[in-house]
């Protein structure tokens, strides 16, 4: 695997993204919506990149699908009856996989939530529901909104290529190249997706994840507790904890090493449940990198609040998608 100078193509990035900021005279670039496993939001964003008009309702990743589906379009709903205009534009969806991005179906197999969406065509039922065309309604992976956000406002701007990840329940990644996510090719793993890499013949997620660090834990000391008190006990000087989460920091760095060193990004940023932990996961993910890579890239943090992220990244993708980018952003 060899590293190549950025693609030379327009960025998406705004020049300025001020919060919470309303600007009534702005157009809107369109409707953005973030599916987490407990709530769902949605909001318009303008053409200053402002996230405008916010809302978030209760979902149950459990409930039969026309519950859910009927939650994310009522959500959206609110969004637009909240603003001045009725809003124009794309609806971009961010919602995790295992998910057919490009038609719009819900896949879903191996995992516990959505399973009442397996196989359903949420484009078009979403689009029934709000009375708008299907091809207004694109879908982006959760883990690539979060990336594009963090690189168009957060702790990847500025730079011209970023990979992000996302440490929780699993571990999401998106290859950032000036606003586009690269899902293909030598320089990145299959998809873009991190978690497929295999270590010591496992699949990554089986080291670096909340139920891995769980089993790790419990394996060394008999207690089953949840990451943040595996995190409070390492503060605290639990030589078990400690262990458990530099092991799967090290173990992160020697997956991520290669493909970095491949893409050759100027950020590394990170972020989930697990990020707010970063005094201790940081320093043995910045060693273990530093000893596997000639220049490993500036390690930081995620800064946007995590729905933040992925609904200016939702909008991100809408937009490289609607200007024909190359790179399948939105699939």
């Amino acid at each position: 695997m060899t590293s190549r100078e950025p693609t030379p193509r327009a960025p998406l990035r705004p020049e300025t993204v001020p919060p919470d900021r309303r600007d009534g005279g702005a157009d809107l670039l369109g409707t953005a919506v973030d599916v987490g496993g407990t709530h769902v939001t949605a909001a318009t964003v303008d053409a200053g990149w402002r996230v405008r008009d916010e809302h978030r309702v209760p979902l149950d990743s459990a409930a039969p699908a026309a519950e859910v589906l009927d939650a994310v379009a009522d959500c959206v709903r609110r969004t637009w009856a909240a603003g001045a205009a009725t809003a124009t534009g794309p609806v971009a969806v961010a919602i995790p996989g295992p998910f057919d991005y490009e038609r719009g179906i819900g896949d879903f197999r191996g995992v516990d939530k959505f399973a009442a969406l397996r196989g359903v065509d949420l484009r078009g039922e979403l689009a029934a529901r709000w009375g708008r065309a299907p091809v207004t309604v694109r879908f982006v992976n959760d883990a690539e909104a979060f990336g594009l956000g963090e690189w168009a406002a957060g702790a990847g701007s500025g730079a011209a290529r970023v990979v992000a990840v996302t440490l929780g329940t699993g571990v999401g990644s998106a290859f950032v190249d000036r606003g586009r996510c690269v899902t293909t090719g030598p320089l990145v793993p299959a998809d873009g997706n991190i978690h497929v890499v295999r270590v010591a013949g496992r699949p990554l997620e089986e080291v670096v994840s909340r139920r891995a660090l769980r089993l790790t834990y419990r394996a060394g000391t008999g207690r089953d507790v949840d990451v943040v008190d595996i995190a409070r006990h390492a503060r605290a000087g639990d030589v078990a904890a400690v262990r458990a989460l530099e092991g799967a920091m090290r173990t992160l760095a020697g997956a991520l090493a290669p493909w970095l060193t491949a893409f050759a990004p100027e950020r590394l940023v990170v972020g989930g449940s697990m990020a707010a932990s970063s005094d201790l996961l940081f320093p043995p993910l910045v060693a273990g990198l530093a000893a596997a890579m000639a220049r490993p890239p500036e390690v930081r943090v995620g800064v946007l609040p995590r729905e933040r992220a992925s609904l200016l990244g939702a909008t991100v993708a809408a937009r490289g998608a609607a200007e024909g980018s190359a790179d399948g952003l939105v699939r």
